[in-house]
């Protein structure tokens, strides 16, 4: 009968639990001197916990249990209020057991004809309790917070204590709060990126990821792919016509070759003129690369896009024949090298070293007497003109 009651003072009944998989939850055990302290890192299987609290009782032990519908190592850590624990009196006590991973504990009570007593909503309980030797009552904390249990506990162990001292408190957990889940190794899938879309012809080389078009202001403008590019034969050698063509789109760049540079002098997107803002006006043998290429319409209403463009016009040497190029040359970006916050760094520079110089021009100004008083001779007159 005292091996029976040692374990109901472990643990709740097991009726009221009914899971077949182990719950691992918090345990403190606190009352008789006797109360043995243990390893605070090591995992307790619902045995050997058994046999742990077992040791500390006999058939004189009064044994009180309180247990909480949920509880974790994480609850007894993180629980605050304002800048205090909510387990003051828990942490007030000076001699006490603490297992932080107990498999299990309420397992072995099936069977057990321990008291079972519940916390009501308004703080009182639903039975008294009178302590008594070799008894055990289960007091369920079902209603309330961490803070109004841990009042609770503080006052009803001390009137318990007061009225039998050979009381054995433990304090624990029906089931864990957090789920502690088998941590699962996942392959990093890394996004693939899109595969720029090439188009080239005869002089002709044009690399993008994506063409948009749209209205100014709508919040989404319309993809487009654009997968043909031909050659507009002209009587011009140094002018370039290039038709950009997709299933339902067309755009058209005009190229001109000027004294060993190239630069865009017109585009056309489904027959209607478009315009940049600034001017692409690259070396003959460089590329011009740029992440957001964008046109827009003369009536400023709609625009195109190309992003991550990179293209180039090739004119064959004299003598030499036309070819499908195949390579970029050097990227000219269309980013240019000074922008606003290299101009305000400089601005800003400029009015340190024109402060700095008034400085230390005011502080070369300053001068130092040439001539002193001498106590025992004349006093040192000081004329006008000087």
């Amino acid at each position: 009968m005292a091996k029976l009651g040692a374990f109901v003072v472990l643990f709740l009944a097991c009726a009221v639990f009914g899971s077949a998989h182990a719950s691992n939850v918090p345990v403190f055990v606190w009352g008789k001197p006797s109360v043995t302290y243990v390893p605070a890192l090591s995992r307790y299987s619902s045995s050997e916990f058994a046999a742990l609290v077992d040791a500390q009782i006999d058939e004189q032990t009064f044994t009180i249990v309180f247990a909480e519908d949920r509880l974790s190592t994480e609850d007894l850590s993180q629980c605050k209020l304002k800048t205090q624990t909510c387990f003051k009196h828990l942490q007030q006590l000076e001699r006490k057991s603490y297992l932080p991973s107990v498999e299990e504990p309420l397992s072995v009570l099936e069977g057990s004809d321990a008291q079972s007593v519940q916390l009501l909503s308004d703080g009182s309980l639903s039975e008294k309790i009178v302590p008594q030797a070799g008894g055990v009552v289960i007091v369920n904390l079902s209603s309330g917070d961490f803070a109004s249990h841990d009042t609770l506990i503080g006052a009803l162990y001390t009137r318990l204590h007061n009225a039998y001292p050979n009381i054995v408190a433990i304090y624990t957990g029906k089931t864990p709060s957090f789920s502690y889940s088998s941590l699962v190794r996942k392959t990093r899938q890394v996004e693939e990126e899109p595969k720029p879309e090439v188009l080239s012809t005869e002089g002709f080389l044009m690399a993008y990821e994506q063409f948009l078009f749209g209205a100014v202001t709508a919040e989404e403008l319309t993809p487009a792919k654009l997968d043909r590019a031909a050659k507009i034969e002209n009587a011009t050698t140094d002018a370039m016509q290039i038709r950009l063509s997709g299933t339902s789109n067309q755009v058209d760049f005009f190229f001109l070759l000027t004294q060993g540079s190239w630069e865009i002098t017109g585009v056309w997107f489904n027959n209607q003129e478009y315009y940049l803002r600034h001017r692409v006006h690259v070396n003959q043998h460089f590329s011009y690369s740029c992440n957001d290429w964008e046109y827009y319409s003369f009536d400023l209403q709609n625009k195109i896009v190309f992003q991550q463009a990179q293209v180039q016009p090739f004119w064959p040497e004299e003598g030499a024949a036309s070819t499908v190029p195949t390579e970029f040359g050097d990227a000219w970006y269309c980013v240019g090298f000074t922008s606003g916050g290299i101009l305000s760094g400089l601005f800003l520079v400029l009015i340190f070293i024109i402060i700095g110089s008034y400085g230390i021009s005011w502080m070369m100004d300053i001068r130092t007497m040439d001539r002193f008083d001498d106590p025992k001779g004349k006093t040192i007159t000081v004329n006008a003109a000087e």
